[in-house]
């Protein structure tokens, strides 16, 4: 399985996330901005399987196509700095997109009901109480895949959770000693906001990170929409990877 990072123009981000959804592709959909020209585009992550990898690619070149900008060739006021020019200044045509994609391997895929674990709280921290394990009666579906040769000391947890559990997922991984950055997102299919987490980890860790945001979802067993009898879950994580981790 691969993770697929796609960054797309805002103009294609809607018809490109009709047509990944028309072939059963789950999305969740970030704003972000552009360095460059400094304008606001799409970035979607994507699960998907390494045998439908290239049929996405087609998707995504199908879809999203290069567009020719104009753009102030000089630094602007903003930064700060004052530019005398002799003459007028003349705009720079340049070419942007269409989309650009990285594919990053994953080593775990979850995806998590919640249900019947207690949420981690201070209280369980201070006493030194163990983890509990998360049941394996149907609470949780995982996967896991290869490491690449030589990596595997640390690993990246990507979760993308519901709204309504966020805070306590994030709670219960502050209590456990975890760091977390998070982003609000919003699923491309069923068009809610979510929160999708960051979090760097240990390898020894893993299993812990995973059964503390298990831990604080609620129980989901409905369908979702129901007409289709799509599985609903509370959270759905990607461990990846991660050759280093540097703080400083």
């Amino acid at each position: 399985m691969q993770l697929l990072v796609v960054i797309a123009q805002n103009e294609d981000a809607e018809l490109l996330s009709q047509r990944l959804s028309a072939v059963d592709l789950r999305a969740t959909k970030i704003d972000t901005v552009g360095g460059f020209l400094a304008r606001g585009n799409v970035t979607l992550l994507l699960g998907v399987e390494d045998d439908r990898v290239e049929d996405v690619l087609g998707v995504i070149r199908a879809t999203c196509r290069a567009r020719r900008r104009f753009v102030n060739p000089l630094l602007s006021a903003a930064d700060g700095l004052s530019i005398t020019v002799p003459g007028p200044i003349i705009p720079m045509e340049v070419e942007v997109g269409g989309a650009v994609v990285f594919s990053l391997p994953v080593r775990r895929f979850v995806l998590m009901r919640g249900g019947e674990v207690q949420p981690v709280t201070a209280r369980d921290k201070a006493h030194g109480e163990p983890l509990r394990q998360v049941p394996a009666h149907g609470k949780t579906k995982t996967r896991s895949f290869p490491s690449a040769e030589g990596v595997g000391h640390m690993n990246l947890v990507l979760s993308i959770v519901r709204n309504e559990d966020a805070e306590r997922v994030v709670g219960g991984l502050l209590v456990a000693g975890h760091r977390v950055t998070r982003i609000n997102t919003a699923g491309v299919f069923l068009r809610r906001r979510n929160v999708t987490l960051l979090v760097g980890v240990e390898e020894d860790k893993v299993d812990e990170v995973l059964q503390i945001i298990q831990a604080n979802c609620r129980r989901r067993e409905e369908a979702n929409p129901a007409s289709e009898g799509m599985p609903m879950y509370s959270a759905t994580t990607f461990v990846l990877d991660a050759a280093r981790l540097v703080r400083v």
